[in-house]
């Protein structure tokens, strides 16, 4: 596919003048378990090309193929689409200097289906030891990849990847209780024995204090604690949404005019990093080529600058953020990569303590529901504990959270010290708050 990226610029370029080639090459092996026993062993090779132009009248067309042998009729089709496009905000960027970073481990491609498969093997027979009556899942893959942006402006950029991901999911059923829970993470690196033993150390964990049901409390002036991953489907898509440009360029963001004000607890910090090294999300520059930098969000409470691509930037008179990313098949559209907030001032171990009555919030179902762009969530826990004087005493059942981000993230009575990864693209604390609406319909 490499070899055609120039002969589609210069085609496209001969007749449409501004063009921007953007593709694709991937190579991904996975090993797949169900019901505790090896389901699948699979491998999947993907390439793909686009075009972009913006047409002599302004308008953009784009239109992708995984055949290069039809370039042509690439170059054909994405111009009779720009006829009907939208009004192009921008210019394709100039020819820029990228910073390095790292996000290839070598040693990622060596690893082997039989490791893979130990790996799987030795996770649910751990958790099987302890739980014999589970059922459980697994995922475990690597992949290797490469992506290529050129423009009719001079623009020539190349980035390479390595992704390691393991996944695991229990179900417990017992009558009609019905628990599922599920960990994992992804990263540039072969995952190791260490990073195993910790998954299944959170899961056998999260199911020993699951196996006491007990009834939830109600009310609106609880203590609210969010382990990382509770915060990451609780609070992050809301308030994110707010900064997104889409949002901001429609004017349905609740940031607009408001951007250098202090609007949140001022322990709060959180920022945007693609040059985080080694992380499954870390780039030099976007998918558009501007080059990759760290934005700032929200600094001691105090909101920072949306993140944009170029055609949102455009839209509202600013410069793009390099946040613009996409699939071979899809228009760019304005993205995040390694989401941080920073810690605070008390130790992991110590969050528990002071709650005489409370709720952890660990997973989420439904989440999404409400008005997100305004800042309020609502949803119902797949796995919530109750939290009496500092120690988890028993799983939740039939129970509702809900609030407004922006109040509740005014409540902060805590922020651990040590942010945790989350999925390998987020980095973030355990964070207890008031604010929050707890409901049970028991």
């Amino acid at each position: 596919m490499t070899n055609h990226y120039e002969r589609l610029l210069d085609l496209a370029s001969a007749t449409h003048g501004n063009v921007e080639v953007f593709g694709v090459e991937s190579s991904r092996r996975h090993v797949e378990f169900e019901a505790n026993r090896p389901k699948n062993i699979g491998q999947r090779q993907s390439s793909g090309i686009a075009l972009r132009i913006i047409n002599r009248d302004g308008r953009i067309g784009f239109s992708s193929t995984s055949d290069a042998e039809k370039i042509d009729e690439l170059v054909d089709r994405t111009g009779a689409l720009a006829d009907y496009g939208a009004e192009a905000k921008f210019q394709f960027p100039n020819e820029s200097e990228y910073p390095d970073v790292d996000s290839v481990d070598d040693s990622a491609a060596a690893v082997t289906d039989d490791e893979m498969l130990d790996f799987g093997r030795s996770a649910i027979d751990a958790i099987l030891t302890e739980f014999p009556e589970a059922l459980c899942s697994a995922d475990f893959s690597k992949s290797v990849g490469q992506q290529r942006l050129i423009n009719s402006n001079g623009v020539d950029a190349q980035h390479h990847h390595t992704t390691c991901s393991f996944y695991v999911g229990v179900e417990l059923i017992r009558g009609t209780d019905m628990l599922s829970v599920w960990d994992g993470t992804v990263s540039t690196s072969p995952v190791n024995e260490t990073n195993v033993d910790t998954i299944v150390g959170r899961l056998l964990t999260k199911l020993r204090n699951s196996q006491n049901i007990v009834d939830a409390p109600s009310g609106k002036d609880l203590p609210v604690l969010f382990s990382p991953v509770g915060f990451n489907g609780t609070f992050l898509p809301p308030l994110l949404s707010g900064f997104n440009g889409k949002n901001v360029a429609t004017g349905s963001s609740p940031l607009i005019d408001r951007w250098g004000e202090k609007m949140l607890d001022e322990r709060i910090t959180i920022t945007d990093n693609p040059l985080q090294p080694m992380t499954p999300v870390t780039r030099p520059m976007d998918d558009e080529g501007i080059p990759s930098r760290r934005l700032d969000l929200v600094r001691n409470g105090v909101i920072g600058e949306p993140f944009l691509d170029l055609q949102t930037a455009g839209e509202i008179g600013k410069e793009s953020t390099g946040c613009g990313m996409r699939g071979v098949t899809t228009t760019p559209s304005p993205s995040l990569s390694f989401v941080k907030m920073d810690g605070g001032d008390v130790p992991n171990d110590a969050m528990f303590d002071g709650i005489e009555h409370g709720i952890l919030v660990e997973q989420l179902l439904g989440a999404g529901q409400g008005n997100e762009l305004g800042g309020d969530f609502r949803a119902n826990l797949s796995l919530g504990f109750l939290i009496e004087n500092g120690e988890i005493v028993g799983r939740v059942k039939d129970t509702m959270i809900s609030g407004n981000v922006y109040e509740a993230l005014n409540q902060v009575e805590a922020i651990s010290q040590s942010p945790e990864l989350v999925w390998g693209t987020r980095k973030l604390p355990w964070v207890r708050t008031r604010g929050v609406e707890v409901a049970t319909s028991s």
